[in-house]
C-alpha cells in the first residue's frame, strides 16, 4: 500500500467512522503493529519459539504422567501466554483488514 492509498483509506475512515473512531482504530492498529514487528526480529522469534517449546514439554511430561505438581501450572501460563499472542495478532489482523478496505 503507498502513502496515497494511505491517505485515501484515512480520509474514507475518517468520513464513514467519523474522526474520533477512526483515531481509536489507528491507535490500536499501532499498538499491535508494534508487537507484530517485534515478533519479526530474531529475538522474538525466538522468544515465541521457546514458549512454544515450553508447552510441548510441559504437555509431553503430563501425558507421560512425569509432571511435578508446578509443572501444570507452568502450563496454564505458558497457554495464557500464547493465547493473548494469538489475540494480539488477530487484533492486529482485523484491523489491518478494516483499514485496507478503509470500511467498517
Amino acid at each position: 500500500m503507498n502513502e496515497d492509498q494511505i491517505n485515501q483509506n484515512l480520509i474514507q475512515l475518517a468520513r464513514k467512522m467519523g474522526k474520533r473512531n477512526a483515531s481509536q482504530l489507528l491507535s490500536v492498529l499501532g499498538r499491535d503493529k508494534q508487537f507484530i514487528n517485534a515478533l519479526d526480529t530474531t529475538v522474538g522469534q525466538e522468544l515465541l519459539k521457546h514458549l512454544v517449546d515450553s508447552i510441548e514439554n510441559k504437555l509431553v511430561l503430563i501425558l507421560q504422567e512425569k509432571d511435578e505438581p508446578q509443572d501444570r501450572s507452568e502450563l496454564k501460563a505458558y497457554m495464557g501466554l500464547l493465547a493473548k499472542f494469538q489475540s494480539t495478532i488477530n487484533s492486529y489482523n482485523k484491523n489491518k483488514m478494516i483499514f485496507e478496505k478503509g470500511s467498517v
